[in-house]
């Protein structure tokens, strides 16, 4: 499978799924049964790290459901299971068809949500507050883990070995937990 980019995801890469669709005029409380069904149905597979669904603003007549899954192969078991096609079969009694998916992968998933304006993205101060205090919090753990192997020497190999553990802590684990935790906090609901 391609990435937004057309570049090929790795199977152990982790992967955020936008998918847009929208309900037939009079079907909305149906139509959002079905995707707490599907999101449900998702949450009990392997791998799968969340899911926020965001209702059509003013803007836009569809709602957006983001999910990610720890890596490419748990998505794709979710994607080809039985479960998930039972679900989609609901879908065609309750939306318009035709829904637009998107893939993202890697480090673009910290930054976008794709090229939509329906999402508002969190207010600049908080996404800054929220990595200030991780990235300072890793970086003092860090260096106290690090500092007993390097002690004065090699600081070059030591600030590379702080920066390689951070990001991937950063990327993997701590903001796809906390952008979940602080769901609420981050994201202004109009």
């Amino acid at each position: 499978m391609s990435s937004k980019d057309g570049n090929e995801i790795d199977c152990d890469t982790p992967v955020t799924v936008i998918v847009k669709r929208r309900p037939q005029p009079g079907k909305e409380k149906e139509f959002e049964e079905v995707i707490s069904g599907i999101s449900r149905a998702a949450m009990s597979f392997e791998g799968h790290l969340g899911v926020n669904i965001f209702r059509p603003t003013k803007s836009t007549h569809y709602y957006r459901i983001v999910f990610k899954f720890d890596s490419h192969r748990h998505f794709i078991h979710w994607e080809t299971s039985e479960e998930r096609q039972a679900w989609l079969d609901r879908f065609t009694k309750v939306d318009m068809g035709d829904p637009q998916m998107e893939v993202l992968s890697g480090l673009e998933t910290w930054f976008s949500l794709g090229d939509e304006d329906s999402v508002v993205p969190p207010p600049r101060h908080k996404m800054a507050l929220v990595l200030w205090l991780c990235i300072s919090t890793l970086s003092i753990l860090i260096y106290l883990l690090l500092e007993p192997m390097f002690g004065d020497r090699y600081p070059i190999l030591q600030i590379m070995s702080s920066t390689l553990i951070i990001i991937v802590l950063m990327t993997y684990l701590i903001m796809p937990f906390l952008s979940r935790l602080l769901q609420r906090w981050l994201y202004i609901r109009k």
